[in-house]
């Protein structure tokens, strides 16, 4: 097995957080909250692998707060980016996501400092386990997944999302040695993965609009996204399909 490999991700993963939260307080662009939230969401799916495969604790609460506060913001610019919302609601948006934007970038440089120490602080062992442990950790977790997804309600497709994210952010690293060794069916996954994930984007455009405090509530935009996310739930189910 490549020695140190969970370790040179993670630490690269984290210093690309680094890098965006300074490019951010420079330039506000969106692709940099985007970027460090995916960068995030590596680090904890490698974390929870790493837990399961040396069965240690590894915790990611360092990373909570700047997670949380660019997911605030996030949430506001893929909404704001949505067709036929009205012009008095974009507005108001807009300025809720300024509002919060002066806050992230005001406690930039606390985080930073927080990631960097963080990051000077990890440590794994230094050679992967076993494949075979590696193997039984994928068929364990893509069990529980399609689990999820055979519920077929809501709450379960929002839990085999984060699983099969969090899976393949695992299985990319791998050494492609041991990818072709897991049982898993990469193009099938990525497929369906986008299927859940345009319903997921309208399902949290629902909520968000629908439980947000507004002073402009998009009733009839609301009903419209209602109508599209049914469809799109329905659709994911009507083969009787499964994550493989």
């Amino acid at each position: 097995m490549k020695e140190d490999l969970l370790y040179h991700q993670v630490s690269d993963r984290l210093k690309s957080i680094e890098k965006h939260l300074c490019a951010y307080s420079k330039n506000g662009k969106p692709k940099h909250l985007h970027l460090l939230r995916l960068d995030i969401k590596v680090v904890k799916a490698l974390f929870s692998f790493a837990e399961d495969i040396y069965n240690e604790t590894y915790s990611v609460i360092a990373l909570k707060a700047v997670f949380q506060k660019s997911g605030e913001i996030r949430d506001i610019q893929i909404i704001s980016s949505s067709k036929h919302l009205p012009r008095k609601l974009i507005c108001e948006l807009k300025k809720k996501e300024i509002f919060l934007m002066k806050l992230l970038q005001k406690d930039i440089p606390k985080y930073i400092k927080t990631i960097e120490s963080f990051r000077k602080e990890v440590t794994f062992p230094k050679a992967l386990s076993d494949k075979e442990i590696i193997k039984a950790y994928f068929e364990k977790e893509m069990m529980k997944a399609n689990q999820d997804f055979q519920n077929q309600d809501r709450e379960g497709l929002h839990q085999f999302r984060k699983s099969i994210k969090k899976l393949m952010f695992v299985y990319n690293v791998l050494p492609k040695k041991i990818r072709k060794e897991i049982d898993l069916d990469e193009q099938y996954i990525n497929k369906l993965q986008e299927k859940v994930g345009n319903w997921h984007d309208t399902y949290s455009s629902i909520e968000f609009l629908s439980y947000q405090y507004l002073k402009q509530k998009p009733i009839e935009y609301i009903s419209k996204l209602k109508q599209k996310e049914i469809k799109q739930f329905n659709a994911l189910f009507t083969n009787g399909g499964s994550a493989k």
